[in-house]
């Protein structure tokens, strides 16, 4: 069914539908998990490229193709440019118990190190015995520049926040990995791509009665 809303994007619209196909390649294998692709945009949720809902919990997926930046790194100046910290940072304030993931061919320093160190302290007065470095320190300290937050309300932030640096070959593969053992991995793969962009372009959600539907109606049965 469709439903309001979405943002249309060109840029790395590939790399995210196939991001979006491992995500119902996902969803085959669990019950009562709902895909948004270009998800609808209002008070609550901000970020809108995929948002998930399993089992009570909701996770963003922002999907970036790759750096701006001539090392293809996000650093603080191309997060803020591509306007990944508003997003994240309003997306935190309007649902505090949602799961927020950056998906990039490119790496982040600040979400794979940094917020992951951050994770292991209970109190912000443990965080910079958390971090160990004094280079993840300093990134510390201009992320909180950067999102307008004290220690308190970064690590809130940290502990929400994951990335996925993965390149679209591997994510191809991710997909046809999961299906080998029960066959027609490849002719899956390319439906659940194909099915997912024409979700992405209508703005449709997806569950587990649509994928089945999918395969009844390409043929595709299992071993």
């Amino acid at each position: 069914m469709p439903y309001p809303g979405g943002s249309a994007t060109t840029t790395g619209i590939r790399y995210q539908n196939w991001f979006l196909a491992l995500q119902i390649a996902y969803s085959f294998f669990e019950t009562n998990r709902i895909i948004f692709p270009e998800a609808f945009t209002d008070e609550v949720n901000i970020i809108d490229d995929i948002k998930i809902v399993h089992e009570r919990q909701t996770t963003y997926f922002n999907v970036k193709h790759r750096s701006p930046a001539n090392n293809l790194h996000w650093n603080q100046s191309q997060l803020n440019s591509q306007s990944i910290v508003k997003h994240f940072k309003d997306q935190h304030e309007a649902d505090e118990n949602a799961q927020i993931v950056f998906v990039s061919e490119c790496n982040c320093y600040l979400f794979t190190e940094v917020f992951h160190r951050a994770k292991n302290a209970r109190t912000p007065v443990d965080i910079e015995k958390a971090l160990q470095s004094q280079r993840c320190i300093d990134f510390w300290y201009e992320a909180m520049d950067a999102f307008g937050y004290d220690d308190f309300k970064l690590l809130a932030l940290a502990k929400k926040v994951k990335m996925r640096s993965i390149p679209l070959f591997e994510i191809k593969k991710l997909i046809e990995h999961r299906f080998t053992a029960l066959g027609n991995h490849k002719a899956v793969a390319n439906l659940f791509y194909e099915r997912g962009s024409e979700c992405s372009a209508d703005k449709t959600r997806i569950d587990k009665e649509d994928i089945n539907r999918w395969l009844i109606e390409d043929g595709i049965h299992f071993k």
